[in-house]
């Protein structure tokens, strides 16, 4: 996808620079404010990495603070064993236990794997810093919009 994208600013840029060609010089200063200033508009700011961070980092505090621990599990086979005793008339089975208890492990199993680890937000933090940002320029000598490194 990333050389379609390519493919197509090139495109793009050409046909500004073939537009820019038939343009008077107030029209070309006009064209020319507008493309960097829109270029500049979408400019991924430091901010943005900062909050984009902050967000990622409070997430995962959050699901650490609602983690399932051991004791809640022991707590919830305890309360099922006893629900299953209290309860005996309607004739729970023992089948009927083991199949809520392995169902509240294998749930904090799950919840355990979905944790969002310290390696997770130094993946986002990586992939939000990473973003590739460019600038556009008019080169005089070519007439053409160009990608400025």
């Amino acid at each position: 996808m990333k050389a379609t994208r390519s493919q197509a600013s090139k495109r793009v840029f050409k046909m500004l620079s073939a537009l820019r060609a038939t343009l008077s010089n107030e029209e070309r200063e006009i064209l020319d404010d507008v493309v960097v200033t829109e270029v500049a508009a979408h400019k991924i700011t430091s901010k943005a990495v900062d909050k984009a961070v902050d967000k990622s980092v409070n997430k995962a505090t959050e699901v650490a603070a609602h983690k399932l621990t051991s004791k809640a599990v022991d707590k919830a086979v305890d309360k099922a064993t006893n629900k299953a005793t209290e309860v005996a008339a309607h004739k729970i089975t023992s089948k009927a236990v083991d199949k809520a208890i392995d169902k509240s492990v294998n749930k904090a199993t799950e919840v355990a794997a979905h944790k969002l680890t310290s390696k997770a937000v130094d993946k986002a933090v990586d992939k939000a810093t990473n973003k590739s940002t460019f600038r556009i320029a008019f080169d005089p000598q070519s007439e053409e919009y160009k990608i400025v490194d």
